[in-house]
């Protein structure tokens, strides 16, 4: 993919986030899309999400979680594209689903090809 076009799809990935669209959200990811998130049980690696589907489901539930004002809310961003690698850093602010006050700053790691996401590697650093 080209320069441009990883920003267009970064541009249209972003806007579908922000938006709480699940559904343009995840026409922007591949079909055996995997999302590792920042935090999980049981697995040092945290939470992951294997596969559009199930990516789907789960930016359908957060975004109605963040509809009624509960989740997470990121600022400040800034993003570096290095041929199918992007760096996507950010300020994470909200409540954690424990209830946890949450303010960090953070660094997504996506892959990209043929048009799509391939996946997105999630890191928070949380201050205590």
């Amino acid at each position: 993919m080209t320069e441009s076009e990883v920003k267009a799809l970064m541009a249209a990935f972003g806007a579908a986030f922000r938006a709480g669209d699940a559904d343009a959200a995840a026409a922007c990811l591949a079909d055996d899309f995997i999302w590792q998130l920042p935090a999980g049980t049981g697995d040092p690696r945290g939470k992951w999400l294997q596969g559009r589907e199930a990516t789907h489901s789960y930016l359908r539930e957060r975004f109605a979680e963040q509809a009624a004002g509960q989740g997470v809310r990121f600022s400040d961003s800034s993003m570096e594209i290095l041929g199918d690698v992007v760096l996507l850093r950010y300020r994470v602010r909200g409540k954690a689903e424990d209830g946890r006050a949450i303010d960090a700053m953070g660094l997504d790691v996506f892959r990209v090809a043929d048009g799509k996401l391939l996946s997105k590697d999630a890191y928070w650093k949380y201050v205590t």
